[in-house]
């Protein structure tokens, strides 16, 4: 049996430097393209929906748990990483995510690194798979999760494909038993 599993990147967030990155709010183009990923799903068949418990995350998915009738289960290990414990401009942070995608062990004071991430990321994965055969679900989630997501399973997800990801972006993972056969990205 095949399970389904449809990993989203959050809409465009309301982005103020220094703000609040767990409550960050989807902005007026999110919002257009939440409808645009609800009115997707109307068609498709989905048992569970699961979210990192950022708002912009939930708020990304929201729609489709509404029309399902679905509650929307909030999984700690879908969440962003945590780059540090100080603020970085645009230039810092352009420079960390490279060193970061070029080092995966690499990481701020009070961050985490991509290896961490992406471990924590891939065991709460291979857990909602083991529980869920035969099912199809969707996990809202962040773009860098999202990346080391689909780089355990395909090296060629690497930096450059990090940056290309949208906001919102989906991908359909499909599992036999707990192997993968194959990663698909969703137009919508």
């Amino acid at each position: 049996m095949t399970t389904k599993i449809y990993l989203v990147r959050h809409a465009q967030s309301k982005y103020v430097p220094h703000d609040d990155d767990f409550h960050r709010p989807l902005s007026k183009k999110g919002k257009e393209d939440v409808e645009k990923i609800t009115k997707y799903f109307k068609k498709v068949n989905i048992n569970r929906v699961l979210s990192s418990p950022y708002t912009r995350a939930v708020h990304t998915i929201e729609g489709v748990a509404n029309t399902k009738g679905l509650d929307i289960e909030l999984i700690d290990d879908f969440r962003e990483r945590k780059v540090s414990n100080k603020y970085l401009d645009d230039k810092e942070f352009s420079k960390f995510v490279k060193h970061q995608w070029e080092d995966f062990n690499y990481f701020l004071e009070g961050g985490e690194s991509l290896k961490e991430v992406q471990e924590r990321g891939i065991k709460a994965l291979k857990t909602v798979v083991e529980e869920n055969e035969g099912k199809s679900i969707i996990i809202g989630t962040h773009g860098t999760w999202l990346g080391l997501i689909l780089n355990y399973f395909d090296k060629k997800y690497d930096y450059e494909f990090w940056k290309s990801i949208k906001m919102p972006d989906m991908f359909l993972l499909s599992f036999e038993e707990e192997n993968i056969k194959s990663i698909k990205q969703i137009k919508f």
